[in-house]
């Protein structure tokens, strides 16, 4: 049970940061405006939690099951191992597990997105050797390279932020349970919960019935105020966050980048398409 709240924890922050990488990377280099990329609403991306914990298992893993004559990457024995190493080309057995893994995790989760929920978060159709527009070499690539990252800049460092939150969690015999933040954990992943319920439209039908109300149509009329409102606010914060376009002095190599990998060039623009006025994904 102690390790499984862990992991809730663990699977909670990596769900939070993923969100923010992919938000800037929709910004800056895909969408080119800034989005919501999760099916649901709040700032959690489930891909990412998962992701988190699937890295830091491959790795100890590996740690655990290799024998001492395939080291792997341990820097002054920080992952507490026995010895001492640096890079070593056995370290390309976890790293090409989690290559494959998160490649395989995309797919599964966008083709649960896209069967199960008719929504597409994301749209690769134009990148040559894409799998029904979820996966592509190209990111894969990515995800082997975020798998490096992980590996030599963000394990070590993991594996001692898990023992800390261990013993934050129960304490440093682990007979001590932090009430207080488990209660913390629970309301969150309870948020979470009944974003998913709303996000599924799970609650559609249950609201249709009872649209004659009073006191709903004054809550619809009060939340339609407040969209009003929130979208105004959102649309005055967005226009001075807007960045002006600059000529990019190296146009001809993205050209030919884009003719590379790209199926058809003069379409790179089109993952705009993919989300609404108010920057959520499309539906099917």
């Amino acid at each position: 049970m102690k390790i499984f709240l862990l992991c809730l924890f663990l699977f909670l922050i990596g769900s939070m940061l993923g969100y923010g990488l992919e938000v800037l990377f929709r910004r800056f280099v895909s969408a080119k405006r800034w989005v919501n990329p999760g099916f649901m609403k709040g700032p959690w991306l489930p891909l990412y939690g998962f992701g988190v914990l699937l890295m830091l298992g491959f790795c100890l893993l590996f740690e655990t099951l290799l024998p001492e004559s395939m080291p792997l990457y341990n820097p002054k024995d920080f992952l507490g191992l026995g010895y001492e190493s640096g890079a070593t080309v056995y370290d390309l057995i976890p790293l090409v597990c989690m290559g494959i893994a998160m490649t395989i995790l995309e797919f599964l989760a966008g083709l649960i997105f896209v069967k199960g929920f008719r929504v597409k978060l994301w749209d690769y159709s134009n990148q040559k050797g894409n799998v029904m527009g979820i996966i592509c070499p190209l990111f894969s690539v990515i995800w082997f390279a975020v798998g490096v990252i992980y590996y030599y800049g963000v394990h070590p460092f993991m594996v001692k932020a898990a023992e800390a939150s261990y013993a934050f969690l129960f304490g440093s015999d682990g007979k001590v349970v932090n009430i207080g933040f488990l209660f913390l954990l629970g309301i969150v992943y309870g948020v979470m919960l009944v974003d998913f319920i709303v996000s599924t439209g799970v609650l559609k039908k249950a609201t249709e019935l009872a649209k004659s109300s009073k006191a709903l149509k004054r809550f619809e009329d009060w939340r339609a105020s407040f969209d009003a409102i929130a979208k105004k606010a959102k649309d005055e914060a967005k226009a001075k966050l807007k960045l002006e376009g600059k000529g990019i002095p190296t146009k001809a190599i993205k050209d030919k980048l884009d003719e590379l990998l790209l199926i058809d060039p003069s379409k790179k623009d089109d993952s705009q398409s993919n989300y609404d006025e108010n920057g959520r994904p499309t539906s099917l």
